[in-house]
């Protein structure tokens, strides 16, 4: 056959050329198609993961990242029926949440509107929005017992300054206006309320304490001459006028034998209740002001009702006085106390400790 066609080996050369040059572009187009898919694919790789990194840190921004004026140890209240709409709106605009949407979402992922708790939440710390949404979804409302101290002595107003300081919902005028008519029986003691509590609650916990730590003394105002709140009033004039038991006992008996003799008790501890006066403050205009009823310069007997809080040390001076035959007693400005039998024994001293 191969002698046929003499130009056979030829044209089988020149197939086998072009076979080699096809398979030769073949390869070239081929690796220039992987070149361009692997480019592209590259190109695209870095894209997704550009907007995974945008997107992971506008999540971590928002989620976890707190505004920069977070409100750090304030409270914040939920009202009950809020919608969570404008619940988120308002955490936004006092700083809670930096997007009132996101918060939104973060709240429904965890259950819906219906998950939100109202109330008063407490933030010691700032936290992002997953950690809010965590919180209102849950009512950790970081609220913990404060504690309160109330000395003895203290009036129904110095008590609504003390718990306005304290309390975020605290109304010391309010306080004022409920408790007055309890002055006298309300417990000084050291208390720990929840912050949010308000004044009712606060009245009625320390007339609670009131009645618990009277109950010591049941039989003794059982068979005392003078009723509960003559004790008591006497006791908060004893409180105001010294703190040191003997003397509050010693001060118990000058006032009960003033009281036996009808004499003008003469304390100058009431016009610090009714004009916030000193004994070194107290005008002669003061002294002889009748309509003043807490006035014991003009009248007689014991004022109206007590004066201030009262303790147990000046509960017990007055039901337990100790018996004297002094009549008249004052204090220097540094708190020692002097009793004297006569009025002439008692101006002596007081021109000696107090002039």
């Amino acid at each position: 056959m191969y002698d046929e066609d003499p130009n056979y080996i030829s044209r089988l050369q020149r197939a086998y050329v072009r076979f080699l040059s096809w398979t030769h572009r073949a390869r070239i187009n081929v690796h220039d198609w992987h070149h361009s898919r692997l480019h592209d694919l590259n190109r695209r790789t870095l894209v997704i993961l550009i907007v995974a990194g945008i997107f992971g840190l506008v999540l971590y921004v928002e989620s976890f990242h707190p505004p920069h004026d977070f409100p750090v140890e304030q409270y914040i209240t939920v009202q009950e029926g809020e919608t969570l709409s404008e619940l988120a709106q308002s955490l936004e605009e006092v700083g809670i949440v930096r997007s009132a949407e996101w918060l939104t979402l973060l709240v429904r992922l965890r259950g819906g509107e219906r998950s939100v708790h109202a109330g008063d939440y407490f933030f010691a710390k700032p936290i992002g929005a997953l950690a809010v949404a965590r919180v209102i979804t849950t009512g950790a409302y970081g609220l913990e017992p404060i504690r309160i101290t109330i000395p003895e002595g203290a009036t129904v107003a110095d008590m609504a300054i003390i718990y306005e300081k304290r309390l975020f919902k605290f109304n010391a005028r309010n306080f004022v206006r409920k408790a007055e008519k309890d002055e006298g029986f309300l417990y000084p003691d050291t208390y720990y309320f929840l912050p949010n509590v308000q004044e009712d609650e606060v009245i009625r916990v320390m007339k609670d304490t009131f009645n618990q730590r009277i109950a010591e003394f049941e039989d003794e105002i059982a068979s005392s001459t003078l009723t509960l709140k003559e004790i008591v009033t006497l006791a908060s004039i004893i409180e105001k006028e010294a703190w040191k038991p003997r003397d509050q006992q010693l001060i118990s008996g000058v006032l009960y034998n003033r009281l036996e003799r009808d004499m003008l008790l003469q304390v100058d501890a009431t016009f610090t209740y009714t004009h916030n006066k000193g004994t070194y403050d107290i005008t002669l205009s003061d002294l002889t002001d009748e309509d003043n009823l807490y006035n014991t310069y003009v009248h007689p007997g014991l004022p109206p009702g007590p004066i201030a809080a009262v303790g147990r040390s000046a509960l017990y001076a007055a039901l337990y006085p100790i018996e004297n035959d002094y009549l008249f007693y004052l204090a220097d400005r540094s708190g020692t106390t002097y009793f004297s039998r006569t009025y002439a024994e008692h101006l002596v001293k007081k021109r000696r400790y107090v002039d």
